[in-house]
């Protein structure tokens, strides 16, 4: 990222430290979990250190020492090496200390600069991860804001000259690598497309292009959003390669927002102003809102199309060796802003040994990245068609009819039912029914039985309940 966007300053605030110990005890086996790796991830405003464990933790709460250095303990755990300390010295981490402090207990001390935030927590196993320790450690509150505000008169003073801001959003990094194919790891990757993008847009005084990393850390999909649109961005592209088990499959593919995520987005921003109004806010009109941010999600929609089709036709244009497979709608949640034409570009299928032979070629690359450039260039320094997505306001109407036809079939049923309890006997249950032997008893259908009573075919029966049975 931009100077303005990572300035990295000592932290030194008040200590705040709040940390939540979530622990997964593990019956003991007789043999010790061991520490099997140790990682440090960071970003300009938050840090991780990783600490991968063989089976199961069962962590300690956290304490304190008089210096200020914290700890806790993993049981049941063997570190091999005995003590390792790390000197960081940057700052979210001063030193971090791990040592064998007993025969099957491993103690970890860490010390945090002054202001910042740390949580400790545990991770269980994924199909794609182990289990683990993580340290998190975020900038003071007070830090961040003074950053952002700087970065905010610096895009300001950039707008006040007519210059245009394109946040280039690198997929994937740190503890999440994307896929890996055929010597390809996407996070590293798109990491090198990105700066080679940059590249490009540096040298034209029209654009500033900012990264939304520019390292090897994880951002939170929503959080590669927000950096976009407080940076006021003019267009948000975000990077990424490919993968599909049919190894036939290859390509180009440009990507913006699907009429379903964009539903879901605006059913997310509604409920937030819902539940405002419950908390003391003010809305006046729930279904004025909705339609006001349906529109402009609309609006959005209909540039972020067009900004998809420039850069498609200039990837396509740019690199002859890979064909595109068109402009392309998902719901990826990076996509979802109202704030900003949003497009996500596929380089390839690093499934596909002729797409990896043409990803993994230097000309290749940069043609692929002079075709974004200019693909976007095209899109924000010539006119383009004003209005509405009309095929996302048609999937509003046609899911609005279809929710208001699921309502009253609900609604109907719903009486139907009140109506079948009026009507319904009363059964006392005595020793030895059973609710097919009612069913048989009574001769009527089991299933109208459970639906009646609102009771699954599993549900346990006792002597003296009270079993509604439908009219014949």
């Amino acid at each position: 990222m931009e100077k303005f966007v990572t300035n990295k300053n000592a932290l030194k605030l008040a200590l705040l430290i709040t940390i939540f110990v979530f622990q997964y005890v593990a019956v003991w086996s007789g043999e010790d979990a061991r520490i099997t790796d140790i990682r440090f991830w960071q970003s300009p405003e938050e840090a991780q250190v990783v600490m991968d464990i063989s089976s199961p933790p069962r962590v300690s709460p956290v304490s304190e020492l008089r210096d200020g250095t914290l700890y806790f303990d993993i049981e049941n755990c063997a570190f091999r090496p005995g003590r390792q300390r790390y000197p960081l010295q940057n700052p979210f981490l001063e030193v971090l200390t791990v040592q064998q402090s007993a025969e099957h207990r491993v103690r970890v001390f860490f010390r945090v600069p002054d202001g910042v935030e740390a949580k400790t927590f545990v991770l269980p196993v994924t199909a794609s991860k182990g289990d683990r320790i993580v340290i998190f450690l975020r900038e003071p509150q007070a830090q961040l804001i003074k950053r952002r505000n700087a970065e905010l008169s610096e895009v300001n003073r950039l707008k006040a000259e007519n210059v245009k801001i394109v946040v280039l959003d690198p997929g994937h990094g740190g503890e999440d690598p994307g896929t890996r194919n055929n010597g390809i790891i996407e996070k590293n990757y798109v990491m090198t497309m990105g700066k080679l993008i940059k590249a490009y847009f540096d040298r034209d005084p029209r654009f500033k292009a900012v990264l939304t990393r520019d390292g090897d850390y994880i951002i939170p999909l929503q959080r590669r959003r927000e950096i976009a649109e407080h940076l006021g961005a003019d267009a948000f592209v975000s990077l990424h390669v490919n993968y599909n088990s049919r190894k036939a499959i290859r390509g180009i593919e440009v990507y913006y927002e699907s009429p379903r995520g964009a539903v879901g987005e605006a059913e997310r921003l509604v409920a937030e102003m819902e539940n405002q109004v419950d908390f003391g806010g003010v809305v006046d009109n729930t279904s004025v809102v909705k339609r006001e941010i349906v529109e402009r999600q609309a609006a959005i929609m209909n540039k972020s199309r067009q900004l998809a089709e420039r850069a498609e036709v200039q990837l396509a244009a740019s690199v002859v060796e890979l064909p595109s497979r068109g402009v392309k709608r998902a719901g990826f949640k990076v996509l979802h802003s109202m704030a900003m034409p949003s497009i996500l570009v596929e380089f390839g299928y690093t499934s596909n040994l002729q797409d990896v032979a043409v990803l993994k070629n230097y000309n290749a690359r940069t043609r692929m990245a002079q075709g974004v450039y200019l693909g976007v260039r095209d899109f924000l320094l010539n006119p383009i068609q004003e209005g509405l997505d009309t095929s996302y306001l048609d999937y509003i109407r046609t899911a609005e009819a279809n929710k208001k036809a699921l309502a009253a079939r609900r609604k109907a049923a719903q009486a139907k039912k009140a109506e079948s309890k009026k009507k319904a006997g009363r059964y006392r249950v005595k020793a030895g029914d059973t609710l097919s032997k009612i069913a048989v008893q009574h001769k009527v259908p089991l299933a109208r039985i459970l639906n009646l009573n609102n009771i699954s075919s599993k549900h346990v029966i006792k002597v003296g309940d009270t079993i509604l049975i439908p009219a014949k």
